[in-house]
């Protein structure tokens, strides 16, 4: 494949800017808070997006543990009021309000592929919540808070994910039985080291250690999972390839977890954003991937001494930052080495490395038949990134670069990010849509997978549309 030849077919140059923004040139002022669903749009509800924001939290409450009063923290689970039905939101912090709005608008592309992903909304207001101090001009990122997520590493150590490894056909095998029994001991071996932190020193390379290792037993369940839930995973990977998400899956496993909805059906669901786009990962001791949860949040902080151990746990691939790019290489559906901790998203891309990319229409039209294989998921999701045009997301990029332009650098220390017009931007991941669609079979895909699946092809469309403009909708 000539990897010059991927470029946004059928964009002309300058065509974006005559596509205006959907909100005023100017920053939008604080509104009162709609009544939210809790992953807009997944199940083809129609529901309407809720306007950016930011949002004024200046009276949600925080739902955490004590803290030493001025610690800073990364993410704050907040309620909107004293009511057991309030709505609760994952706040978290970014370095700048320019990297709030552009995980904002990462969140939305997500949904426009059609994946869940829970409400986004950019905050403002709840600065002593973070670090104890009044910037009410300081914005965040907030995500709904939803009780039945659970990240994937917690997931795979309870009885919901055993229940889907065991009931495949043959049962689970030895390997997992013991990887099972072994990833439960480490944990309680760690939670335990952690109820002493609080007496005596920690040894922060022992608990790095313990980290990896029982991230490596998960990874073993992980991988013994049937293939409709390999799909789940494998979509939201390709996802991360193409919006760059280092931080798909961190130390904790997290970032990336099972939700379960209101009929109590299962998806695969990233939360966190801000690591899209090339952007640096955010810390990760926060215990942000573990889905908000304070109890487990608590003890990795009391069971580590020095959080660069855990940064070094697990550790691979390129360095934090780096440019966000128009191409995405060859070999890019199976090179983990990009994300952070690389390692744990090889369970993901398994299958992936078994695709022939230069079969022949007719192997792939076989191998496509299995509606829970590689080749279908490929031409899958390339049929999901085919509908995603210029005039669905300019929009968003126009809004996000108002709003950080409006309010400059507040959220502490430097904005020295180059501010990319919404039109470069566009244009980027355009054109590594139209390169990852290229790996995944390209339009002949998309299209023969649509024919063979008509009523599959209906759901995505309906999950996709409230996120598409009219145009790319049915």
């Amino acid at each position: 494949m000539d990897i010059n030849a991927c470029s946004p077919g059928g964009i002309a140059a300058g065509s974006f800017s005559t596509v205006r923004p959907e909100r005023n040139a100017a920053v939008p002022e604080p509104v009162p808070l709609a009544a939210f669903g809790p992953v807009t749009g997944h199940d083809g509800s129609g529901a309407s997006l809720p306007p950016a924001g930011p949002y004024d939290f200046s009276e949600a409450q925080p739902m955490h543990e004590a803290e030493p009063p001025g610690a800073s923290r990364e993410t704050v689970r907040m309620s909107l009021g004293q009511r057991a039905d309030a709505a609760q939101f994952v706040v978290r912090a970014c370095p700048s309000t320019w990297r709030a709005t552009q995980a904002w608008f990462a969140s939305r592309l997500w949904g426009a592929l059609g994946l869940a992903t829970p409400t986004t909304l950019l905050v403002r207001g709840c600065s002593l919540a973070f670090d104890g101090t009044h910037a009410p001009e300081r914005v965040y990122l907030a995500t709904t808070d939803l009780p039945a997520y659970r990240p994937l590493g917690q997931w795979l150590e309870g009885d919901a994910a055993w229940r889907v490894i065991d009931g495949v056909r043959g049962g689970a095998d030895d390997a997992c039985r013991q990887a099972r029994a072994e990833v439960d001991e480490i944990g309680r071996q760690m939670a335990q080291r952690a109820t002493l932190a609080a007496q005596r020193p920690t040894n922060a390379h022992a608990h790095a250690v313990a980290v990896e290792a029982r991230n490596d037993r998960r990874a073993v369940l992980c991988r013994a999972l049937p293939d409709v839930y390999q799909c789940a995973l494998e979509r939201h990977y390709i996802a991360a390839l193409w919006l760059d998400n280092r931080d798909l899956c961190d130390a904790f496993m997290g970032n990336i977890g099972v939700w379960r909805d209101k009929d109590d059906l299962p998806y695969i669901m990233t939360v966190d954003f801000r690591a899209c786009f090339g952007a640096a990962v955010p810390g990760e001791w926060d215990g942000g991937g573990e889905g908000g949860h304070d109890g487990e949040r608590s003890r990795h902080r009391q069971g580590l001494a020095s959080h660069g151990a855990l940064h070094r746990a697990g550790r691979s691939g390129q360095s934090d930052t780096g440019t966000f790019g128009a191409l995405i290489p060859e070999g890019a559906l199976t090179d983990s080495t990009r994300f952070r901790h690389g390692k744990y998203c090889t369970p993901f891309a398994r299958r992936l490395g078994a695709m022939t990319l230069t079969a022949d229409a007719r192997t792939m039209l076989d191998e496509m038949k299995d509606p829970t294989g590689v080749r279908a998921l490929a031409a899958e999701m390339a049929y999901r990134l085919g509908r995603i045009g210029a005039s669905d997301i300019l929009p968003w990029a126009a809004s996000a670069s108002l709003i950080a332009r409006a309010v400059p650098a507040c959220n502490g220390g430097t904005d020295d990010e180059r501010v990319d017009d919404p039109d470069t931007l566009v244009h980027r991941i355009l054109s590594r849509r139209d390169c990852l669609a290229t790996l995944l079979g390209g339009t002949w895909a998309a299209q023969a997978w649509e024919r063979l699946y008509p009523m599959r092809a209906a759901a995505i469309k309906a999950r996709q549309s409230p996120f598409l403009t009219p145009e790319h909708t049915p």
